[in-house]
């Protein structure tokens, strides 16, 4: 029986995926730099701070802090003011935290931009704390985050889930020895069918799952 959960944030509590999967186009045009074409799928698994690093390195924009700052000046609109919880967060919260499960944030999205936008839809209180990518130095091609998580809750892999939307992170976790629910979101739609075959339990809406679901 489930006993911990780690929550990512962007396209599993909050509906923001759409912000970030332009990102890079978005930001490299509006700083009028040449870029490749495909640099959105070149940084889609990076974090801010390994974007800003790649951006540093490769379009001369200046130091990797100046650009981070920057980068979170773009979108601390969005974060503080406009992105909503996805369907069925609220509910799923609430009934875990009725079961007695502990919940933690890992997220690869700075705690600056996280923890406003928690606060304003509700969340926040549900979790014990949040761990980021950048607080372990790494990305979720590790599980460093996973684990941080975990151990701050004190909890074992046994009873310890992970809830996730990116085939990246999802794969991560699995080989951590973590149970996984992954949550359906656009811009994952073409890792559909792999996600369903390799997490332990799937839903296109938190409102479909039970407690049971996680036994």
């Amino acid at each position: 029986m489930i006993r911990t959960a780690i929550f990512d944030v962007d396209g599993t509590l909050l509906d923001s995926m759409q912000m970030w999967i332009n990102f890079g186009t978005d930001y490299l045009t509006m700083k009028g730099v040449d870029f490749p074409p495909d640099i959105d799928e070149i940084i889609q698994y990076f974090s801010l701070r390994e974007t800003a690093e790649y951006f540093s390195e490769n379009f001369g924009l200046g130091t990797a802090d100046e650009i981070e700052e920057d980068a979170r000046r773009v979108t601390r609109e969005f974060y503080f003011e406009k992105v909503q919880p996805k369907a069925g967060v609220k509910e799923l919260l609430e009934m875990l935290k009725k079961n007695g499960v502990r919940m933690y944030v890992a997220t690869a999205t700075y705690s600056s931009l996280i923890r406003p936008a928690l606060e304003r839809t509700g969340l926040l209180s549900y979790f014990e704390g949040i761990v980021t990518c950048s607080d372990v130095g790494h990305g979720k091609d590790r599980p460093d985050v996973f684990l941080a998580a975990l151990e701050a809750l004190g909890g074992d892999l046994e009873g310890a889930w992970v809830f996730e939307d990116a085939m990246h992170a999802v794969k991560t976790a699995k080989a951590a020895g973590f149970h996984v629910c992954a949550i359906y979101d656009l811009t994952e739609d073409a890792n559909r069918k792999e996600l369903e075959k390799l997490c332990d339990v799937y839903c296109d809406s938190f409102s479909a799952l039970t407690v049971n679901d996680f036994e």
